[in-house]
């Protein structure tokens, strides 16, 4: 029998994402910005009752935000050598770190997910906020992609797939 489809985990890393931009925009504390996403924001929604917005999973949601602020220096270290040419994360634009630095981290901290979902997930939280065909999408996803293989490789040998 197929599980039903749960929404949680892509809202969970859509909302994430923007926690992410919104640490990276106002330097905000990450429990302030944890505190604004799991209270304010989801009340309203609550009372739109609308059924197409799901609901984050407040402890996926902390720990991508809260790991993500707190292992800086070891996404940064693993994103560097995947970035074509001299362009530095840094100079992208804001939502494309927070979507690349939260995957990282999610690949970095999290192996019970594969990296193949890591990156089929924020590719499209990359589609929520950029075109599809764009190539922000495709940039985001041959990233991530580099990164999984370098941080992940066991995964794509046992696939047949080289790193």
């Amino acid at each position: 029998m197929a599980k039903d489809y749960d929404p949680r985990p892509a809202a969970t890393r859509l909302a994430a994402v923007q926690a992410v931009y919104e640490l990276g925009m106002i330097k905000a504390p990450v429990d302030d910005v944890l505190a604004s996403f799991t209270a304010d924001r989801w009340k309203a929604a609550d009372e739109d009752v609308d059924q197409e917005l799901a609901r984050p999973k407040p402890e996926l949601l902390k720990d991508l935000v809260s790991g993500t602020a707190a292992r800086h220096a070891d996404i940064e270290a693993a994103l560097k050598p995947a970035m074509r040419g001299e362009r530095d994360v840094d100079d992208m634009e804001q939502v494309m770190q927070a979507i690349l630095r939260t995957a990282t981290y999610e690949l970095l901290a999290r192996r019970n997910v594969t990296a193949k979902t890591v990156i089929s997930a924020y590719t499209s939280v990359a589609d929520a906020f950029f075109d599809e065909d764009g190539q922000q999408v495709k940039l985001i996803a041959g990233i991530l992609n580099t990164v999984a293989r370098q941080l992940r490789a066991d995964e794509f040998a046992h696939s047949g797939e080289t790193a």
